[in-house]
């Protein structure tokens, strides 16, 4: 898998920047599996991820989703809107390391591809706190261009088989640029 773009989204050595926010931060263990994370840099959402993330301290999950908006790269195939992920392997900081793997019955329904994957950033942003929250717990990265059945298939699927993970959603607020799984989880 490759390496992270640390400097662009978030500064290198991000896992030692949150370190002492982690250890000093005391609020109360978030109820919820689900969360929406800010779709944009770390430099302006900074805080507001502190807040989100370390609301989870102390938790644990078997699994964690990443769900995400597809900017760039094919938008559609025929009548069937693709989700992607990046292969199973790990996404890598200069100080912190979290595993991918995406889960064996939502293989069917996900295309896979680094290329496509590696032109989004929601997942970097977010990669840093989960290693350093969940150090063991595997991740799975969604990519949607759009509305589809395989989108309110995977939902699905999470609801029904994954009932204890932890579903991040990366949307910007301001344009809802993950409107598909926003809908999708809210039905």
């Amino acid at each position: 898998m490759r390496c992270s773009v640390e400097g662009i989204m978030y500064p290198e050595c991000a896992r030692a920047i949150l370190f002492p926010a982690f250890k000093s931060f005391s609020g109360n263990c978030s109820d919820s599996f689900f969360a929406e994370i800010p779709h944009k840099a770390w430099k302006l959402c900074r805080e507001e991820l502190d807040g989100i993330m370390f609301g989870f301290k102390g938790r644990t999950f078997p699994y964690v989703f990443v769900l995400g908006p597809l900017h760039k790269g094919p938008v559609d195939f025929g009548p069937a809107t693709p989700v992607y992920c990046p292969q199973d392997g790990s996404l890598k900081g200069s100080d912190w390391e979290i595993r991918l793997e995406v889960p064996e019955n939502l293989k069917p329904f996900v295309s896979v591809s680094d290329d496509i994957c590696s032109e989004e950033t929601g997942l970097e942003i977010v990669a840093p706190y989960l290693s350093l929250l969940f150090p063991e717990t595997s991740v799975c990265h969604l990519l949607a261009s759009g509305d589809g059945d395989e989108v309110e298939r995977i939902v699905e699927i999470l609801r029904r088989d994954f009932p204890s993970a932890l579903i991040l959603l990366s949307n910007n607020i301001e344009t809802c640029c993950a409107h598909m799984w926003k809908e999708a989880l809210e039905q």
